[in-house]
Parts: C-alpha cells; sequence; structure tokens
C-alpha cells in the first residue's frame, strides 16, 4: 500500500527540506517589538543588541559587561505554537476503485504533511473519520512535536481502514467539540458527498477561527473514466445501492465530466471562502503532488 512509503528512510528524505509555511494561527507570547520584530520571551537565543532604554534588564548579557564594559541585550526567539490536525476522510468511497488506492494516497500525503510539520516541533496529529452503523466515527491519534517520534504514527497509520458513508460536518462537529486551541486544519478527501456536507464543515471549521487547508483526493480512473467497456453490475460503496450499468466511450466521456464538474465545484467552494485548496489527483502522482500542490497550499517555503 503507497501510505507504508511515508516511513521509508528515501522518502522522509525529499521531505527533509521542506519547512512548514504558516500564515497565521501563530499564537506567540507577549513580548516588546524592536525594529518590527517581537522579541520573545523563550528560551532558545536569537541574537544580541545595544541595550537601549527602558529594555528589561533580566536579557542583559552580564558576561559581555564584565569582559567589554558593554551594555548588550541578549535576543531569544519567540516562542509559537500552533496545533496541525491533519483530518482525514475514511469512509468508504475512498477506497474505491481500488486500483487508484485513494486512501492509501491520502495517508502518505497527510503523513508527509506530519513530518514537515514536525520541522517546527508544532503539535501534530491524523484524525480520520468514517461512517459505522449509521453514526459518525472518529479516531484521533496522540500529538507528536519532534521528528524523532514521527515513527510513533506509523501503528495509527496502520489500522486504518475505509468503510461508511462520508459525514464530513458531523465529524468536524465531533472535532470542534474538543475546544481545542485555533490552529491549523489539512483537509484531505475526496469530498464525494453532498455539498451542503462539505460546504457545512468548512463553514464550521473556519467559524472556529482555525487556519483551514483542502486537499482534494481523486483517483486516476475517476478522472480519467478510464474503466474498461461492458455490462457491470455495481454497488455504491457508502450505500450499498446496487445498479447496472453499461460502460462504453460515451459513458467514459460522462465519467470525465461528472469528475470535472466535481472537482470545479469542490474548488469554487474553497475558493469563496478564501481556503488553500488543492488537487491530488492519481496516487502514481504523489512526489510531485507534494513538490507542486504542497507549496501552492502554503504549506511548505
Amino acid at each position: 500500500m503507497l501510505e507504508k512509503r511515508a516511513f521509508e528512510p528515501e522518502f522522509l528524505q525529499k521531505l527533509d527540506s521542506l519547512v512548514l509555511g504558516v500564515t497565521r494561527a501563530r499564537t506567540i507570547r507577549a513580548g516588546r517589538r524592536a525594529g518590527g520584530r517581537v522579541l520573545g520571551t523563550g528560551i532558545e537565543p536569537e541574537s544580541f543588541r545595544d541595550y537601549a532604554e527602558g529594555d528589561d534588564l533580566r536579557y542583559l548579557d552580564w558576561n559581555a559587561l564584565a569582559r567589554l564594559d558593554d551594555l548588550t541585550i541578549r535576543t531569544f526567539r519567540a516562542e509559537r505554537q500552533l496545533e496541525i490536525t491533519i483530518l482525514i476522510d475514511a469512509s468508504a468511497s475512498m477506497g474505491a476503485p481500488r486500483e487508484d488506492d485513494k486512501f492509501g494516497l491520502a495517508l502518505l500525503l497527510g503523513a508527509a504533511l506530519a513530518y514537515v510539520a514536525m520541522s517546527e516541533n508544532d503539535p501534530v496529529r491524523l484524525v480520520a473519520f468514517s461512517g459505522a452503523k449509521g453514526a459518525t466515527q472518529v479516531v484521533r491519534s496522540g500529538f507528536h512535536r519532534r521528528r524523532e517520534t514521527f515513527l510513533e504514527f506509523r501503528p495509527f497509520v496502520a489500522s486504518l481502514r475505509c468503510g461508511g458513508e462520508a459525514q464530513m460536518a458531523a465529524a468536524v462537529a465531533d472535532l470542534l467539540a474538543e475546544r481545542r486551541p485555533k490552529g491549523m486544519v489539512v483537509l484531505i478527501s475526496d469530498f464525494l458527498l453532498t455539498e451542503t456536507d462539505y460546504e457545512t464543515a468548512l463553514t464550521r471549521l473556519l467559524a472556529a477561527r482555525h487556519e483551514l487547508k483542502v486537499l482534494h483526493v481523486m483517483g486516476e480512473r475517476e478522472v480519467a473514466g478510464s474503466y474498461p467497456p461492458g455490462a457491470y453490475r455495481i454497488r455504491d460503496a457508502e450505500t450499498g445501492e446496487i445498479r447496472e450499468i453499461t460502460l462504453n466511450a460515451a459513458s467514459a466521456a460522462a465519467c470525465r465530466t461528472r469528475a470535472a464538474t466535481h472537482a470545479e465545484r469542490v474548488r469554487a467552494a474553497c475558493l469563496r471562502r478564501g481556503i488553500s485548496h488543492a488537487q491530488a489527483f492519481g496516487a502514481g502522482n504523489a512526489d510531485a503532488i507534494i513538490m507542486r500542490e504542497f507549496p501552492r497550499l502554503g504549506v511548505i517555503s
């Protein structure tokens, strides 16, 4: 499965140079501004500058004063913390068609984002939602900060399976009920659910003042409509409804049209709300997606 690549050394080496870029939702502890920058109250030294009247003497470099009779202020990197939740659709549609490995792609991308985020020592977690017996099931990993702990995500990722209907709005409501601090949420889904459901989910996340980014995942066959011609009896992966259809050149063209329309609706829903959006179409394009689409999302610099 594609998601196994996320924990391979060769793949992680490709991600080592990626740095999470955050446009907002950073919480910075109180400090005073000098030259347009925040002087942090953290513990990691950043630089030195000349003493100015009114500076806090607690930050005076006493060693410099003793050796050089020089009044120098030690500055520190502002402490920042951004909770990052990578929310992954694990409904049954993410597993169909099986050959497309959409779910594997979603897990790979989610894990890659987690690894990149951990370069800043921000708390990161993976969350998956699916349907079970008419109810929404939301499962969460623990938060991890340091890259040395990244492999602790592996058992969680390996345990995930697709199933049930996507109930995105209900999953988001469950997530928001935790009342966590404002942070970043990266939503990864094929969005094969009603527009009302996913638009409600997007609106709720924004109303909670989270920084929201969307990765729309689709499979190669879904996008191209490249199914072998013939008569089929198909079952809806989520509802179980069975239908008989005939696939031919005309139906393939219709599939392509529906896929394009669906992708445009998701893009437009994000655009109207000012949400960063990227398309992740085709598991075979995983590496290209990371290099091309992650920057468009504003998650690497």
